[in-house]
């Protein structure tokens, strides 16, 4: 080993993923996320729902719980196009961040694509 790596903290998987979960929550804690809805399935046989919201560029993986799911005004549906409100999180099952939604707003076209010309018309 290098000796300018000799004194490199070492951390096991599960303590290096924690600290990682413990970062991204410090620093986005609660987020709003504009994106499209991907991969949506209908609930698992738990009752959660995992789906993928995405932009033109990136993809952040989506989970709604059972609970939340139920009271819920705006549902998923696949190619919807939302802003979800919840918690920027981990999941060390499978080293990947994750949002657990607990509120959708639907996105509505703009008023101009209506008849062309918005609501003056």
């Amino acid at each position: 080993m290098p000796e300018s790596q000799a004194n490199v903290a070492e951390f096991t998987v599960s303590e290096l993923s924690a600290a990682l979960r413990r970062t991204v929550e410090d620093a986005y804690g609660y987020v709003r996320v504009r994106g499209e809805v991907s991969g949506y399935k209908g609930p698992s046989p738990s009752g959660h729902v995992y789906f993928r919201l995405k932009d033109d560029k990136a993809v952040l993986e989506s989970v709604i719980w059972k609970g939340v799911l139920g009271r819920m005004r705006v549902k998923p549906e696949e190619g919807l196009e939302v802003i979800a409100s919840g918690k920027l999180t981990t999941f060390a099952g499978s080293s990947k961040y994750q949002i657990v939604i607990d509120a959708l707003v639907q996105l509505v076209a703009d008023a101009t694509w209506f008849g062309g010309g918005g609501f003056d018309q």
